[in-house]
């Protein structure tokens, strides 16, 4: 929670001092595409799985009058990992549904429904996997231009049992098109008694329409 504070008070100073980023572009019919692969470490209750890369996605949609819809799609699995007396693998399938709200040039407000669920994997014998479970969260979302053509960017959400936050950097090859490298966590406590994490260093791209 001290993460969380702190990236939020971040964001505050973000959005009065920095010029506009394309990013937070919510004029209707705008958006963007987001994909990304990352190198994920999945862990439970302090037990780490070998990372493994794994596909992170979302869209986003301007609806315009400073409002926007968005769905984010992060599964990561991990890789098999030996933990006696065997070899397991973690999987967390989590979607999120999220409402952004444009605050000022740079920062944005937004309000979301997540759900998740856990799987382990064990090799050759089979898997068992946890209820889902529904979350939401609130958070805020803001840029800064480094340049022309470079932009650092936050998001942070934290709810019920859940906090949610990704920092990255990213190029703009054109106005249409960018390269980012980020890093991103997420959190869900007591997915039936148990606390799961999956974290990791991500590289992809965002298109832009």
């Amino acid at each position: 929670m001290r993460k969380v504070v702190v990236l939020v008070a971040c964001f505050m100073m973000i959005g009065s001092v920095v010029m506009a980023s394309p990013l937070m572009d919510f004029s209707q019919g705008k958006g963007s595409i987001d994909l990304t692969m990352r190198n994920t470490e999945n862990s439970v209750e302090g037990v780490d799985f070998d990372s493994k890369y794994n596909f992170d996605g979302a869209v986003t949609f301007g609806l315009g009058n400073k409002w926007a819809v968005q769905y984010r799609y992060f599964q990561p699995e991990s890789d098999n990992t030996y933990i006696f007396p065997g070899k397991y693998a973690l999987k967390l399938e989590t979607n999120e549904f999220n409402v952004l709200y444009k605050l000022d040039k740079n920062l944005a407000a937004f309000a979301g429904f997540a759900n998740a669920k856990g799987t382990l994997t064990e090799a050759g014998w089979g898997s068992a996997s946890s209820s889902t479970k529904d979350l939401w969260q609130l958070g805020l979302v803001g840029t800064a231009a480094l340049g022309d053509k470079t932009t650092l960017w936050a998001s942070v959400g934290a709810g019920s049992d859940l906090t949610n936050w990704e920092a990255g950097v990213g190029y703009a090859f054109s106005a249409k098109c960018e390269f980012n490298v980020s890093y991103r966590e997420f959190k869900v406590n007591d997915l039936d008694g148990a606390d799961v994490k999956a974290k990791g260093l991500g590289f992809g791209v965002t298109f832009k329409y």
